[in-house]
This record gives C-alpha cells, structure tokens and sequence, in this order.
C-alpha cells in the first residue's frame, strides 16, 4: 500500500541470515518478531537463562518501533518542539528564526536526524547487538505448524524453500500490529500513506488530509504542520485523543488550530479517491476536501491472521487479539508452551509495555526450563506476573503539548466502580513560569476515596513527558497521599505542579 519510500529506497528483506545458514533446527525457545518485544525477550532468556533462541523475522530486524514508528516519529517531531520551546523564552527567541514555505524547522536536518535514528533503515547494528547476546537470527515468515513446531518460509530472493523447527520448551509470537485500513469505498484504490509513508517520506505534501486523531493521528499532524502542510484532521470522535481525558485533548486540538490545522469532530469519510493532483475525500455531510495526501491513522490490529494457528485449533482467534495470562502463556492452548507479548495479545500496545511484558515471560520460560510451571507464580507485583499493563499503563502523546498519562481516566474508574475523585491544578509554581515565559500546563490525579492512593494521573505541557514517572512510581507501588505530601519536589522546576496536585486534594 505504500506509495514513497524515503530519499534512498530501502530494502526490507536483506540477504543476509537465510534458511541455509540455520546452525541447527531445534531451540530452547522460538520467538516469530524482533521488535522490541521479541528483541527484550531474546536476549532476557539468552543472557539470564542461557536458553538457545532462535528469532524469527520477515522485514527488517528491529520491527516497527525502530524503523517505522516510535523512533522515526519522536526524531520527526523533536525539532520543531525545541524550537516552540526558544520562542517561548525571552533572550532565546530574538535569536529564533523560521524556515522557509512556512516551515518552522529546517527540513533536511530533520530528515538527517530521522534518519541517524533509523540507522539509515539498516538494521544490521541491532542484528550485531542480538548476536552478540548470543541469539540466532533467520531471515523467514515464521507460521505456527504444530505444538511447540514453527515453518519457516525463505524471504530471500536468492533462496527458496520451507524448513520445519522446533522449540524446546517455548514459542512467543512477537509480531506487533499492523495498520487499520477501514472499509471507506474507494480508499485502497486511492492508496493512501499509512504510518509508514508519514514516518518515511522526505516530501511534505501541499495538503496532508489525515483520517483518525489519536496518538498517530495528533502526533503527525503536529510534524507535519511544523513542516508547512496544510493539515485536515478527521475524527469521528467528539475530540482528539478520545481515550485520553478530555481536557487533555482539547488542549492539544486548541494547539493545533492555533498551528493552522483544520480539525473536524465528529465526522465521518464516506468515499476517497485519487485525483490526477491528488485525493479527494467525501464526507456524511456532503462535503468535500480536495488534498495531496490521505494519511489513515485508524488505529492498529494484531499480526495474528497469517502466523499458523489454525494448526493449534486457533482459526477463530486469526486476526484477533490472543488473549494472555499474566504470564504471557497463551490460556487456551494447553501445555504451558506457547506465549503472546506486545501488541499480539492486545493488553497494553505500546512499545515499553511490550518490554515489560516480555521480561515477563522471558522469566516464566526460563522457570519451565528449570522444571517450574509458570501458573504457580502468579503472585500480582512478582516478577513472573505482569500487573502493570493492567493498572499502571503508561503513555506520552508527544504533541506540543506532550500529553503524559498513566492509569486510568476518570471515566474509566468510575466504570469499573471505583470510589474515584479526581483533582486537577494549572501548572503555576514558579518552576513553570521560569522554564517558558506564560507556561500553560493541566496536571490531574484519580484518586481512590477509600485507600487514599492514586488511580492516574495526566500531566499537559511543553516538556511534560518526563513529569510521568512520578507518578506512575505512585501508581504501580500504591503509594498514599499521605507519603506523597512528603515527596518535596526541586525548586524551581516544573515538578513543583506535584505541590500544586498536593494542595488540590487538600493535604
């Protein structure tokens, strides 16, 4: 579906590590995914366990996140919020000066630094660290064929063939997500940019139409309109962020607008075409937008359609979530030997959250190598157990404002019937007003009535990002307000808001 590639094509299925140069055919564990989910897992069980791994990829080592995602887009989106930053401070931004085409960053530096952090889209650095640890790497589709089997299927142009492996003891899927593309008539005839093409391309649209506004959707049309797009976000939400609360998203929609983004709640694209000079999207009013690109920043699904599990009795499940126990072991196949972490199993889709997720495991499968079942350790906060993703999930948007979250939503506590209040400040200690001249910052905490503990906590400002760990420390160890009132935050630094959400519980 991708129509560009960045400024030297890359090639997703290097030579390297084909079928032929397997040492042997049967591992301690097999993990189909190396990004850094499979990545973390891989060498976890290698170094701590000194289990034989083999790791199973079909595009490039290192998986989205690295190449296509994360990485690219917070490279992407740095310069412009260091410059936003300048202009907000007196004796930085006299000095401050825009780009051209109404860019507000230098367009081929920003293209090098993306590119310096997706190794050039090389993944052969992340390959040597994973040699290193002494993990075995195949270049292969790997497909489940059997209890605790794997077929692995050449993606080399210079081989051809399929071989059978197996694992001792484990297999993990670790294949990540794929975009969603919804049925909207006409939208893949009209080929439109997915995450990819917006993390990869070196072009900057005249008009960048951009469907969805969560976190892909936000964080793309703050890049790109820094870069000097006409921005149009589409929602079918009645804000941006709509998983997020919503205070947190009318601020960064206030942002955007304030940027020159046309944001439109509560709309839905009905058609999508291509043009000779573009695309067109139609929307249930009637209405038409005419731009040069269609970005379809839908949301993602799980990579489970195309990795065998009809041969485990699974065919219902293909395309779909595999539901998990906190060990990471897949509930419904028996025998303790299949295992699902990152976005696989749907629980928390987020890169750091894949990574806990697989020391988890990775810790679980070297306790079945010892002769340990994983279902007795399943204490909540042990480390055979993640917990986490469960309470404590941790997120940033790194939208100018960054958007910085842990926990649950007011909403979402009061749904599961939690004795939930929430309490909320403007960042307005003196740490604020002298890290950026007129700081506007939101801060809240869910706070559970009856333990006097935190639920959540949302933090919105420039440079809020790093305000969260804080937080979720709380969060995670069940730390009172009590003990909170104790924690005296650094004068003057932004941290200071934790006095200001201190005070607002009344303490």
């Amino acid at each position: 579906m991708s129509t560009i590639q960045p400024s030297a094509a890359y090639n997703i299925h290097p030579q390297s590590h084909p079928l032929s140069s397997l040492p042997k055919h049967e591992y301690d564990l097999i993990i189909l995914g190396s990004g850094p989910a499979g990545r973390t897992l891989a060498i976890r069980a290698s170094k701590k366990g000194a289990l034989s791994v083999l790791l199973v990829e079909n595009e490039l080592v290192g998986g989205e996140c690295h190449f296509w995602a994360c990485v690219p887009s917070k490279a992407m989106l740095r310069p412009a919020e260091a410059i936003y930053s300048a202009l907000g401070v007196g004796g930085a931004k006299e000095l401050v000066s825009k780009g051209a085409n109404g860019a507000v960053v230098n367009l081929e530096g920003v293209w090098a630094r993306r590119d310096k952090y997706t190794d050039n889209w090389e993944d052969m650095p992340i390959v040597e660290a994973l040699e290193g640890a002494k993990v075995t790497i195949v270049r292969a589709q790997g497909r489940l064929g059997g209890v605790k089997k794997v077929v692995l299927e050449s993606t080399s142009f210079a081989e051809e063939g399929l071989i059978e492996v197996t694992a001792k003891y484990a297999v993990c899927v670790a294949g990540g997500s794929e975009p969603i593309i919804p049925p909207i008539p006409g939208l893949l005839e009209a080929k439109p940019w997915t995450p990819r093409d917006a993390t990869g391309s070196r072009v900057v649209p005249r008009h960048l139409i951009i469907l969805g506004a969560g976190a892909v959707g936000t964080e793309m049309a703050t890049a790109y309109a820094s870069y000097g797009a006409k921005i149009t976000l589409i929602t079918s939400s009645a804000e941006v962020l709509p998983k997020l609360e919503p205070e947190a998203g009318r601020r960064v929609r206030e942002s955007l607008v304030s940027r020159g983004v046309t944001v439109l709640l509560s709309a839905k694209v009905t058609a999508v075409e291509r043009t000779a000079d573009g695309v067109r999207a139609t929307l249930s009013t009637g209405s038409v937008i005419s731009g040069s690109e269609f970005l379809v920043a839908a949301g993602r699904k799980p990579r489970t359609s195309d990795i065998g599990l009809e041969s485990i009795g699974l065919e219902r499940i293909k395309g779909f979530a595999l539901p998990v126990a906190d060990s990471m072991v897949v509930q419904s196949v028996p025998g303790e030997w299949l295992f699902a972490v990152g976005d696989m199993n749907g629980r928390a889709m987020t890169t750091h959250m894949g990574k806990y997720q697989a020391r988890v495991a990775a810790d679980n499968i070297i306790a079945l190598v010892k002769g340990s079942s994983t279902s007795s350790k399943g204490e909540p906060w042990s480390k055979y157990t993640a917990f986490a993703d469960r309470t404590a999930i941790s997120q940033v948007v790194f939208t100018d404002p960054n958007v910085a979250c842990v926990g649950l939503t007011i909403a979402e506590a009061k749904k599961a019937g939690k004795p939930a209040k929430e309490v909320t400040t403007p960042f307005k200690a003196p740490g604020a007003a002298y890290h950026e001249d007129g700081y506007s910052g939101w801060a809240q905490w869910v706070v559970d009535t009856q333990t006097n503990q935190l639920l959540g906590a949302t933090f919105v400002g420039r440079d809020a990002a790093d305000l969260l760990h804080a937080s979720t420390v709380a969060v995670a160890g069940g730390v009172s307000l009590d003990r909170l009132w104790h924690a005296v935050p650094g004068f003057p630094t932004l941290s200071e808001v934790y006095m200001d959400l201190v005070e607002a519980c009344g303490l």
